[in-house]
């Protein structure tokens, strides 16, 4: 059972050929609605694999965009526990995709996600995992004492390595995150740095993914170590290729497999993940996922040999 803790907001997906210089014009080609955010996105990758999950989403307020999000939710089927807060801000995330598959983002509604957490909802964590993303400053750090206390094993994606707002990390924890955030794209030798560092200020586990690079770990067990990507054909949109592969890990190993098959499994999914417009447009299935690992024999061979 796992419990993920974080955001939930409303995603405007624009398709546009390049994006504009400063001043400049471009005409978005397309443009779709869908739920988003770092923790549904993990949530419904979880949920499509039928694994026991359970979401504490943020509150989504009053407002229209709220009621876009409660109604994209009730399509779903899914039954939440939402927070209506008023006098917030709906967090509303602006997504412009370009045709190389990258992703350049505009938000509102997220900078005071915290302020408006509900403190009866820690009482909802259970599970054998709790994961949060820091998008509810000090409330995702309250969450993830709670957890802890509880005795749940933890992870955290997108956590700073530094500062007030780093948690206090446990050996047993797992922490993630990109060179979005972190490190260099495309620099290797910057990446095993900064993996290095982080498993030096974390004291557990450390990815951190590179897109179609792969991406690095590092760990009390394993030294910086480089995975090589498992590669799916026409992929269109990285957007939320982070939150499956951290699905991804989380599923492998609250079923008890060892780091090296998780890192597969996950590395796998986030590929495929990239597939379609949107976070969730192509969330692969559990048996979409093992066939591209097992149709890249050399690559699953790396990962067990490194791991």
């Amino acid at each position: 059972m796992i419990t993920v803790y974080g955001t939930l907001c409303l995603d405007r997906l624009h398709q546009v050929p390049k994006l504009p210089r400063p001043g400049g014009y471009v005409e978005i080609a397309q443009t779709e609605f869908t739920l988003g955010g770092e923790a549904f996105n993990t949530y419904f990758s979880l949920r499509n694999w039928n694994h026991p999950t359970k979401f504490i989403p943020n509150s989504i307020g009053t407002s229209p965009e709220a009621t876009t999000i409660n109604t994209l939710l009730h399509q779903l089927n899914f039954s939440l526990p939402l927070n209506f807060a008023p006098n917030q801000t709906t967090p509303v995330c602006d997504i412009y995709v370009t045709p190389d598959g990258e992703r350049t983002m505009f938000g509102i509604g997220f900078a005071t996600l915290g302020e408006f957490s509900n403190p009866k909802d820690i009482e909802l964590i259970s599970g054998d995992w709790f994961t949060a993303d820091p998008n509810l400053g000090a409330s995702s750090l309250r969450f993830g004492e709670a957890a802890a206390q509880r005795g749940l094993r933890r992870y955290f994606m997108d956590f700073p390595l530094y500062g007030q707002s780093k948690p206090n990390y446990l050996p047993t924890d797992i922490w993630q995150s990109s060179t979005d955030q972190f490190g260099t794209k495309g620099d290797l030798q910057a990446n095993l740095t900064l993996i290095e560092e982080a498993h030096q200020q974390t004291n557990c586990f450390c990815i951190l993914t590179d897109g179609k690079n792969g991406f690095v770990v590092c760990g009390s067990e394993q030294p910086a170590t480089h995975y090589p990507p498992f590669r799916a054909e026409n992929q269109i949109d990285s957007t939320g290729a982070g939150d499956c592969f951290r699905a991804g890990m989380l599923h492998q190993l609250d079923s008890g497999a060892p780091i090296p098959e998780a890192l597969a499994f996950a590395a796998a999914a986030a590929s495929l993940a990239c597939q379609g417009l949107g976070a969730t447009a192509s969330i692969p299935t559990v048996q979409e996922v093992q066939h591209l690992i097992q149709s890249q024999p050399q690559t699953l061979l790396t990962y067990r040999q490194l791991g």
